[in-house]
């Protein structure tokens, strides 16, 4: 049997449409004209009317391509586009032989693809029109067009990402992502911080990436296709073979499917930002709150999960993949939540939180529950979303304060922010009803039930280590809140009676070397003194705050586990069920219902409610904060290795980045010693050896043909006596003769 016969499309009768590919390529358009026109034109208006049209149209696109997936039986839920053919690779020796493949430009929107797409065009569009008031001081300054270009660069990028029918398309948006990322981290490149984060989130996904080539590259060698539906329909026919060679190493085929799932996993790593690769995304603050917004929410973050998920037929069949993603997202999940509770930026304290969200995330791709995995994606993006556009509300309401400790009292201030934070608060928490419960604990359940089903003790330790972190969560996110919305607004020049406020960080042309990244937004850009009282932010603003922590509160409703089934419907999981790769075994455990309905009691009711009283016991009810201080002075080790981020970044720097950067140095004066001075040298060498011939040809050369020439002219200057042309000369010579 040849392997071409193996292959089935997973999708059996998938539906042609002539639009899809508008979906990417009107962000596109849109940041092409404001590129090209918005400098000259100088009319934010007509900027926001490019950037948020495009997008709103791009969002009814994917809505209407939504439903009409809904109208179709589930083995039919596929639209799908070829664009053009892109290029050709023929002859490739691959597994099965000599392939000929064509690597199409071609959209695939399924059920997965057609979820996520909803995702980056609705928050990505509100996160724009967050943006049209947030940066206020950019609207003037004539560099607004550039930053909401850059942002709808983002997001044709990562629908490229998420759209994209075959490998190939996935690592164009893959690329796209990074390089966006990097233009809006660095977006205020001309200040030293922002220029040097920018860097830094592109040399680490360039790690992350690498990996990511590997595992491709193995894929198309073994499969000899990138197509997602070839790639599933091959997979059996590949997994029934008894042995696989490769490059003269011959192994199982589960073997190679382990070491393609471990390679794809390191480019996850980097642009989700796990462990050891994260360390790029709490930098990113130094961008504007928006471009947090919509990297640690909607876009860049989740694009490892979505691979992992779509790429669900290698890491189903690959075990030691799966356990090492398992581990790693826990780890992450409990170092990133325990940085954050150290932390005073209000926008680092939720950069950690992001990452330890991921590890979450990560955790359940772990244990096989693609779906419960990807729920968290949706629902973290609504309830993070909100978390930093609030912040950025506050941050510009405090005249771009950033610290914490110089806040407080905002609930009476700004109402609709504190309302929308505090739903997102309670939702990230998970307490019931809000999206988190039904997200975060479905993972935690699902890690916990592969040990309590006879597995491994990994997933024990895995679900120790989550429901640690998920109390770290519970108690900074309070901590934050507390520290920012109650009490008395202790900022600009107001009385702090307990002595809770520092030095304010917040100049133009800060560098924070502290790692406080602010937005570096002028102290008069919004026309605030310095003895001002903070206000709401206008409706632009806050309502599409509101609107994210609205789905917040709602989301999880999309998909009940099944122990509530008597609530509602797993939707989510029934919806994105017929891309999951089947393998006929049956992981539920019948019999755990019960320890389900005590766990998930004590998560929700005893768990996370305990984090958050123990947080509001130290910073609400007693405003002078002393029990966090009294314990900071008693353990001041272990706060400032907290405070610190475990010095991670200094370990790295002394590791690995410092060694580099002496290794270039010692190979750029080899280069410009050793090689320039030999290639200078020989250049020298020549130019004397050229100077020497000269002087040779016009001196020796030159000389001994003029000598023979003078001694020539002397010796016919003396028969020219002879050669007078007179009669009696020539007579007189013959009489002597």
């Amino acid at each position: 049997m040849t392997m071409e016969s193996t292959v089935s499309t997973a999708l059996s009768m998938p539906i042609h449409s002539s639009v899809l590919w508008l979906i990417p390529f009107l962000p596109l358009f849109g940041a092409i004209l404001n590129g090209a026109t918005g400098r000259r034109a100088r009319n934010p208006k007509l900027v926001d009317a490019i950037a948020l049209g495009s997008m709103a149209l791009s969002f009814l696109l994917v809505l209407c391509c939504f439903a009409q997936l809904l109208g179709q039986a589930p083995e039919n839920r596929s639209v799908n586009q070829t664009l053009w053919s892109w290029f050709e690779l023929g002859g490739a020796k691959v597994l099965g032989g000599v392939t000929q493949n064509t690597m199409a430009w071609a959209y695939k929107f399924d059920p997965l693809s057609g979820a996520m797409a909803l995702l980056v065009t609705g928050v990505g569009f509100l996160i724009h029109l967050f943006s049209t008031g947030y940066m206020a001081e950019e609207r003037n300054d004539g560099t607004y067009y550039r930053f909401m270009a850059y942002l709808n660069l983002f997001v044709f990028s990562m629908l490229n990402l998420v759209l994209g029918a075959n490998m190939i398309i996935m690592f164009l948006g893959w690329e796209g992502v990074g390089l966006c990322s990097y233009l809006l981290i660095g977006f205020y490149f001309e200040r030293e911080y922002a220029a040097i984060a920018g860097k830094k989130a592109f040399v680490t996904n360039r790690i992350g990436d690498f990996g990511f080539l590997i595992g491709f590259f193995l894929i198309f060698m073994i499969f000899g296709a990138t197509d997602f539906d070839t790639l599933m329909g091959m997979t059996r026919g590949i997994l029934a073979m008894p042995q696989i060679t490769l490059f003269g190493i011959t192994h199982a085929p589960t073997w190679w499917f382990n070491l393609i799932g471990c390679c794809l996993f390191v480019g996850a790593c980097g642009k989700s930002a796990q462990i050891p690769l994260y360390v790029w995304l709490p930098d990113a603050m130094a961008g504007p709150t928006p471009v947090s917004a919509l990297i640690h929410a909607a876009t860049m973050v989740t694009s490892g999960l979505y691979m992992i998920t779509r790429m669900n037929f290698i890491y189903i069949n690959a075990p030691v993949a799966l356990s090492l993603v398992l581990f790693i997202g826990a780890l992450t999940a409990i170092v990133a939540a325990s940085m954050g509770l150290a932390q005073y930026d209000i926008k680092k304290v939720l950069a950690y939180s992001t990452v330890s969200q991921l590890g979450f995330m990560f955790m359940g791709m772990g244990a096989g529950a693609f779906s419960a995995g990807m729920f968290h994606v949706f629902t973290h993006a609504f309830f993070k979303a909100a978390l930093f556009l609030g912040s950025g509300s506050v941050i510009m309401a405090c005249h771009h304060e950033q610290d914490m400790r110089n806040m407080g009292g905002l609930r009476k201030h700004m109402p609709w922010t504190f309302a929308s934070m505090g739903i997102a608060t309670l939702a990230i928490a998970g307490i019931f009803p809000f999206s988190g419960f039904f997200s975060k604990d479905e993972i935690l359940w699902k890690v916990f039930e592969g040990w309590y089903s006879g597995g491994s003790t990994l997933s024990l330790l895995a679900w120790i280590m989550g429901m640690l972190a998920a109390f770290m969560t519970a108690f900074y996110m309070v901590r934050l809140m507390v520290m920012t919305f109650y009490g008395d607004y202790r900022g600009a020049g107001h009385a702090d009676p307990y002595g809770l406020t520092v030095p304010s960080e917040v100049v133009h042309h800060a560098a924070p070397d502290d790692g406080h990244g602010h937005d570096a937004h002028g102290h008069d850009a919004h026309g605030h003194g310095h003895a001002h009282v903070p206000t709401e932010v206008p409706w632009n603003m806050w309502l599409p705050v509101a609107i994210l922590a609205g789905l917040a509160l709602i989301g999880g409703f999309l998909n009940i586990p099944h122990s509530l089934h008597w609530i509602g419907s797993s939707h989510f999981s029934e919806w994105i069920s017929p891309l999951l790769f089947q393998t006929g075994a049956h992981h539920a455990h019948e019999g755990a219902p019960a320890i389900e309905y005590i766990l998930m009691g004590v998560a929700t009711l005893v768990w996370a409610p305990g984090a958050m009283l123990l947080a509001w016991v130290f910073y609400a009810q007693d405003p002078s904060w002393a029990r966090p201080k009294a314990f900071v002075k008693r353990f001041p080790e272990l706060f400032e290795w907290v405070n610190a981020k475990y010095y991670v970044d200094e370990f790295y720097e002394a590791a690995f980045i410092g060694p580099c950067k002496q290794l270039g140095a010692q190979l750029w004066a080899f280069d410009s010693l050793a090689v320039d001075g030999m290639v200078n040298g020989a250049a020298r060498f020549t130019l004397i050896i050229s100077h020497a011939c000269h002087w040779f040809d016009a001196n020796i050369v030159d000389g001994l043909v003029n000598l023979v020439a003078w001694i020539l002219q002397q010796i016919s200057l003396g028969f020219r006596k002879f050669q007078s042309g007179r009669v009696q000369n020539y007579a007189f010579v013959k009489f002597l003769a």
